[in-house]
C-alpha cells in the first residue's frame, strides 16, 4: 500500500493563490492527495507491467483524477489543473491514455511527491521471520491497513447496506484465509520460475484480498459488471482476473468443472443445423472432420499438431507448447485474423493479430499457418461463422447496428458478433448447470465463464446428468464437463523445522558421544 507525502511548497503555493477561507488550501490539496493515492494503489493492487516497474509509473485515469481531485476558489478551478498550470504538478504523464482501447495513461510522480510503499516491511518482515508466529504477524496486515485497502477497494461502500443491497452490487466470495497466506508466504519466498512484474501483481492482490478478508471475516466483495455479451464480469481484481495458482489459493482444496472446449462445442451445435439450410448431404463428421477430432481428443489431435510446428520438442517444452496451441485454436475459434502482419490504430499504437501474440516465432507460426490440420479447422470455424453472420442478419438485423458489434469504421464486426452469440449461449448453459446442482443442495464456490467451482465432488452420475440437462437445454450434444480436483496451499511450518533441526543435532551429539565411548570393564 502506498502513502504519499508532499513537498511543502506546493500548500505554500496553493495557499498563496487562495488565502481565503484559511484551511481552503490544505483541505483542496488533502482531497486531491487522497484521490491520487487511490488511483496508485488501484494500480499497483491490478499489478504493474515489468516496464512500468522499471521506471516506477502506474496506470492512472487523468480524466478521473481531474473530476476526484477537487475544485479551489470561487470559480471552482480543478486543483489537478491548476497544479499543472503553475508549475506544481505530483504527476507527469509519460503515455498518454485513449479512450478508444481503454488504455490508462501511465504517470510517474514529480520530485514533488513521494512514495512510500508500506509493504516493504512486509517483505522485510518475511525475510527475517524464524519463528510460525513472526510469519504470521507479517502476513496479515494490521486493522489500520487493512481498512485503508478497504476503503480504496470499495470507495462508495457503505455499512448501512442490507444483505439484499449488497447482493444486488457484489458476488460474495468466500476465502480460504490459511491457503491465501500459504500462498503469499511461498510467492515471496519460495518462487523463481514467475517474471518480477508476475510475482508484482500477484502479491498485490493476494495483500488486497487478504486485507478486505480480515475486514470481512473471511469474505471478499467481487463488483458485479454486467457485460452486454452476456458474460458477467467484475470490477477490480476478483477470481476472474487473478493467475490461476492465486484462484486456487483463495478457494482452497475443491472441485473444478469446466465446459470442455466450450465455443468449439458451441458452435458445432450449430453444425447440423448449417448442412440442412445449405443443402449439403454430408454427414457432420464428414463436414467437419478436424472440429470433431478437436472436441473428441483435443489432446492426440494438438501433439500431432505440434509436431510439425515446433522443431525443438522436449519434455520440459511440452506443457508451454501444448498452453500455446490451445490458445492459438481458442482465438482461431474466435475469428482471430490469421495473417501475420499487425496494423495501426487511430491513436497511433500498433496491434497485433491473436495468433501473433500467442505463437510469437514467425517460423512456428507459419508453420503453424501451412498445417493441413490447422487449414482444415480454420476452414469448418469460417464456414460456421459465416452461417451465424447469415443468420442474424435474417433474423436479427438490428442486433448488427449495436454500436458494441461494430468495427470502429460502423461496420458489423464478425468476430464480435460471434462472441456476442457465445458468451449469451454460454450464460445460458451454465445457468442450466448452476440450476442442476442446486436441486442437490450444491452451491458455487465461485464461477469463471465456463467453469464453475465446488467444495464437493459432484461424481460421475451427477455430471453426466448435469450435462444430460445441459445438452437437452440447449439442443446442444457437445457439451460436455471435465473435473479437476485442487488442492489448498500449505506452508512449512518453521516451528518444526527448528525442531528437526535441533532434534537431529542432539542424535547427532549423541553418536559422536556413543562412538567415542570406552566401558571400564574392558
Amino acid at each position: 500500500m502506498i502513502t504519499l507525502t508532499v513537498d511543502p511548497q506546493v500548500l505554500a503555493r496553493l495557499q498563496a493563490a487562495f488565502p481565503k477561507p484559511p484551511s481552503c488550501a490544505q483541505r483542496a490539496l488533502d482531497k486531491y492527495v487522497v484521490a491520487l493515492t487511490a488511483q496508485l494503489n488501484q494500480s499497483v493492487y491490478q499489478g504493474r507491467d515489468p516496464q512500468q516497474l522499471k521506471i516506477q509509473s502506474y496506470s492512472v485515469s487523468t480524466s478521473k483524477l481531474a473530476n476526484k481531485g477537487g475544485q479551489i476558489g470561487t470559480s471552482k478551478t480543478r486543483v489537478h489543473s491548476w497544479l499543472e498550470r503553475n508549475g506544481v504538478p505530483l504527476i507527469r504523464v509519460v503515455q498518454k491514455g485513449s479512450n478508444l482501447t481503454g488504455r490508462l495513461s501511465d504517470v510517474v510522480l514529480t520530485p514533488l511527491a513521494q512514495a512510500e510503499d508500506v509493504w516493504q516491511r512486509f517483505d522485510l518482515d518475511l525475510s527475517t521471520a524464524t519463528t510460525d508466529q513472526q510469519v504470521e504477524q507479517a502476513l496479515m496486515p494490521d486493522r489500520a491497513q487493512a481498512k485503508a485497502v478497504f476503503d480504496i477497494i470499495y470507495p462508495t461502500f457503505d455499512s448501512k447496506w442490507t444483505g439484499q443491497d449488497i447482493a444486488q452490487r457484489y458476488d460474495v466470495l468466500k476465502v480460504d484465509v490459511p491457503s491465501l497466506k500459504a500462498y503469499l508466504y511461498w510467492l515471496r519466498t519460495g518462487t523463481s520460475a514467475m517474471t518480477k512484474g508476475a510475482v508484482s501483481r500477484a502479491s498485490a492482490q493476494a495483500r488486497s484480498i487478504l486485507a478486505v478478508a480480515s475486514i470481512l471475516s473471511g469474505k471478499y466483495l467481487q463488483p458485479i459488471k454486467d457485460s452486454a455479451f452476456g458474460r458477467r464480469y467484475y470490477a477490480g481484481t476478483s477470481v476472474q482476473n487473478v493467475n490461476k495458482n492465486l484462484r486456487n489459493a483463495i478457494l482452497g482444496s475443491c472441485w473444478e468443472y469446466d465446459i470442455r472446449s466450450s465455443v468449439v462445442a458451441w458452435k458445432m451445435g450449430s453444425a447440423s443445423t448449417f448442412l440442412q439450410v445449405n443443402g449439403r448431404k454430408e454427414s457432420v463428421r464428414e463436414a467437419f472432420p478436424n472440429t470433431l477430432l478437436y472436441l473428441e481428443d483435443r489432446t492426440d489431435f494438438l501433439q500431432t499438431v505440434r509436431m510439425y510446428v515446433f522443431e525443438e520438442r522436449s519434455e520440459r517444452n511440452a506443457a508451454t507448447h501444448m498452453k500455446m496451441l490451445k490458445q492459438a485454436f481458442t482465438a482461431i475459434a474466435f475469428g482471430a485474423r490469421t495473417n501475420t502482419k499487425g496494423w495501426r490504430t487511430e491513436d497511433g499504437s500498433w496491434v497485433n493479430p491473436a495468433l501473433v501474440s500467442v505463437i510469437r516465432n514467425t517460423e512456428a507460426r507459419e508453420r503453424f499457418m501451412a498445417d493441413v490440420g490447422v487449414q482444415g479447422f480454420i476452414k469448418e470455424q469460417r464456414a460456421l461463422d459465416n452461417y451465424f453472420m447469415e443468420q442474424v442478419s435474417a433474423h436479427s438485423p438490428d442486433l448488427l447496428r449495436l454500436p458494441i458489434l461494430q468495427t470502429s469504421s460502423g461496420k458489423a464486426s464478425k468476430s464480435k458478433v460471434v462472441a456476442y452469440l457465445y458468451q449469451h449461449s454460454e450464460t445460458e448453459v451454465m445457468n442450466v448447470l448452476r440450476a442442476t446442482v442446486a436441486q442437490w443442495g450444491r452451491v458455487p464456490l465461485a464461477s469463471v465463464h465456463d467453469a464453475i467451482f465446488f467444495k464437493q465432488r459432484l461424481g460421475v452420475d451427477r455430471v453426466h446428468e448435469a450435462q444430460y440437462q445441459m445438452q437437452q437445454a440447449t439442443g446442444n450434444p457437445y457439451w460436455k464437463l471435465s473435473a479437476t480436483q485442487h488442492h489448498r496451499w500449505e506452508r512449512h511450518s518453521l516451528d518444526e523445522a527448528t525442531e528437526l533441526a535441533a532434534h537431529r543435532q542432539r542424535i547427532a551429539a549423541e553418536t559422536e558421544k556413543a562412538v567415542g565411548y570406552q566401558s571400564i570393564y574392558f
